[in-house]
């Protein structure tokens, strides 16, 4: 039946799963690397999200300052988590170029993090949208700038295994 609209199906192969094996191969050839980095993401947004509302909330402090410690802590613990799981095929082992990546990671994670902090003052105070919602809004605008800094600059020199 297969073979009348054109499909090969293997020998033995159940018919309905011919394509399976072409489904497969596509997968495998797609570049995980966005996948992954969006996986530590949502760590670091559950992170950014509980340090934000605590340091708004619990603390008092202005959403500016919550949001700035929310990006400092969740920042680390992304670093770890990339470093280990999103980027692990290009890290170099040492203690030197481990530091030289932490610091590349701090330097253009700064950038993605100004770009978050003005869409978070912006989207609260200047359209008054609910708190978590705009940071959520925010977190993917600087999330975005991160990842494609990150692949092209601070993994940037190791071997891709």
């Amino acid at each position: 039946m297969s073979e009348s609209i054109g499909v090969d199906r293997k020998e033995g192969e159940p018919a309905g799963r011919q394509g399976n094996g072409r489904t497969r191969d596509l997968l495998r050839s797609l570049d995980r690397r966005p996948v992954r980095f969006l996986l530590v993401g949502l760590t670091g947004v559950g992170v950014n999200t509980v340090v934000l509302w605590i340091a708004t909330r619990g603390v008092g402090l202005a959403v500016f300052w919550g949001g700035l410690m929310a990006a400092l802590i969740s920042t680390g613990t992304n670093f770890l988590l990339n470093d280990a799981f999103t980027w692990r095929d290009r890290r170099v082992g040492g203690l030197r170029p481990s530091l030289g990546r932490l610091v590349r990671y701090y330097i253009t994670t700064f950038g993605g993090n100004v770009i978050y902090l003005g869409m978070l003052t912006l989207l609260t105070h200047g359209l008054d949208l609910f708190l978590l919602l705009a940071n959520l809004i925010a977190i993917g605008v600087g999330g975005t700038f991160n990842y494609l800094l990150h692949n092209v600059w601070t993994w940037r020199g190791g071997e891709r295994k």
